[in-house]
């Protein structure tokens, strides 16, 4: 289709790094390639590399609160992708956006971002983070051109167990017809307090499980100057994980524990289903926020914007470009 598409670390492409942005995985050469990479090569998009991104995903997932108008740690590299962009060396990137850190940023620099429904796009070949969360995305400058990218990569693959069964593929975003009306409504948001800390609890949790693995001998960095197994755990991975994975590691072996998982893990899973359960999208097609972090959450699918965040009842892409186009708030 004569695009050209750029990945974040941790979508695998055979024989090049893949560090999910983790001096853990430094060196560390994919065996093969990601679903998502097989489908773009077959429909004819050169890989351009891969691009800067948080360490496991896990930039901004203690400043979740921030809306589209505050800045992350991301800006800059996803500006810098905005540039490359303009000068036509890039049409889009694919991301693992669990956190939104990657939407926030990309609103703040004039770009758009695409989640697509849980269970929509494969994982298989992406570097596992917060498995209830983990989708790989668009993002990009036009969202038509991101609509295209999807309906390229999604669909059915047996290989990821939690793919959806109708996940045949994505329509390209719905023109909106001379006819096309919007009715706005308010609505009711009586979990919106606890958001952050469902998805600091649930993420943390799941983070701390996924790196469990990375303990210098069988997988990743390997410190040196050790005396004994344990200083080996600990020096490794002192060395190797950065300031946000550390404290998503302590604080996911905590809310794990047996003392906690009642009072923290259990009852951030149950708020989940309840904010799930509280979207009445029999009342309304599409809801407009300022906050990503709602769709994660829930599995839905989001357009982000410069100005909103639009999400749809899952499998229903094909309405946010034209919710996007006709909502002006």
């Amino acid at each position: 289709m004569g695009y050209i598409a750029v990945l974040d670390s941790s979508i695998m492409v055979k024989g090049q790094v893949a560090s999910a942005g983790s001096k853990m995985l430094a060196g560390f050469v994919a065996p093969f390639d990601a679903t998502v990479v097989e489908r773009l090569g077959a429909a004819g998009v050169d890989i351009a590399g891969h691009c800067e991104s948080s360490e496991f995903g896990a930039g901004g997932l203690f400043d979740i609160e921030g809306d589209l108008s505050s800045c992350n740690s991301l800006t800059d590299a996803v500006c810098g992708l905005t540039e490359r962009i303009e000068n036509g060396e890039v049409d889009f990137a694919l991301f693992n956006d669990y956190t939104g850190a990657v939407s926030r940023a990309a609103a703040a620099c004039g770009l758009y971002y695409i989640h697509p429904t849980y269970g929509t796009v494969s994982r298989y070949g992406l570097i596992p983070a917060v498995t209830s969360m983990d989708q790989i995305g668009v993002l990009c400058k036009i969202p038509e051109v991101g609509f295209e990218a999807l309906k390229l990569i999604a669909g059915y693959d047996s290989r990821d167990g939690v793919m959806r069964s109708d996940a045949s593929g994505v329509e390209k975003g719905k023109e909106p017809s001379l006819n096309f009306e919007i009715d706005i409504i308010a609505m009711e948001t009586d979990f919106s307090g606890v958001y952050s800390q469902v998805m600091q609890i649930l993420c943390s949790a799941e983070l701390a499980n996924n790196i469990s693995r990375y303990d210098g001998i069988r997988y990743g960095y390997r410190a040196k100057d050790y005396n004994g197994l344990q200083e080996l755990y600990t020096k490794s991975r002192t060395e190797a994980f950065g300031a946000d994975v550390k404290l998503a590691a302590i604080l996911g072996a905590m809310v794990l524990s047996q003392e906690n998982y009642v009072r923290y893990y259990d009852k951030a899973m149950r708020l989940r289903r309840l904010i799930r359960d509280s979207l009445e999208f029999d009342e309304y097609d599409v809801i407009v926020t300022k906050c990503p972090v709602l769709s994660r959450l829930c599995g839905l699918p989001s357009l982000t914007t410069p100005e909103h965040v639009f999400i749809a009842n899952a499998g229903c892409e094909e309405l946010l470009i034209a919710a996007s186009r006709g909502v002006k708030i």
